[in-house]
């Protein structure tokens, strides 16, 4: 394993500041394996499904492919079409977790958790396979993650480079 150094930025453009260095294991996920799960449910699950394990959500809006059901209380949205469940994003630390990480941890625990991303840019960082990506986003002052998406990747099998402030290894 190599050591890696974790920079932080308070956005594009602006002074970068070292952390402490980490050690990162490689990327956990390789093309073909099964995307985590939030609260139970599973990308490509139902709509119903999603339902049955989170309940009635707080709001319903209708997008031009499905619907976003809305878990204000519980700081949780699912985006829904009928293939089923294609985007799940994490407002708040009580809307659960993907693979270990919420929204509150910080984004050293992300590195040390799943290495380096596969892309991203600015305070914004992509992981996964390609099919399926994780979209962690950091706050705009410090490296404490703001929300994240679990997210079927339509159209887009391979990530762009890495282009990052807030994740950047070296």
């Amino acid at each position: 394993m190599r050591v890696l150094g974790l920079i932080l930025a308070a956005g594009i453009g602006s002074t970068l500041l070292a952390a402490a260095p980490i050690v990162a294991k490689p990327v956990p996920w390789k093309t073909g394996d099964v995307a985590p799960t939030v609260n139970g449910v599973k990308l490509g699950d139902t709509e119903q499904r999603a339902l049955d394990l989170l309940g009635v959500p707080d709001d319903v809006n209708s997008t031009s492919n499905g619907e976003l059901l809305e878990y204000t209380a519980k700081g949780l949205e699912v985006t829904c079409t009928k293939d089923g469940v294609i985007a799940m994003r994490l407002l708040a630390p009580g809307a659960g977790s993907i693979d270990g990480i919420k929204v509150g941890d910080i984004a050293r625990d992300v590195m040390l958790k799943w290495g380096a991303p596969q892309g991203g840019s600015g305070r914004i960082a992509q992981f996964g396979p390609g099919p399926w990506v994780i979209v962690v986003h950091l706050a705009d002052r410090d490296p404490t993650i703001v929300d994240l998406t679990l997210a079927l990747n339509h159209g887009n099998t391979s990530l762009d480079p890495p282009k990052l402030n807030a994740f950047e290894a070296h």
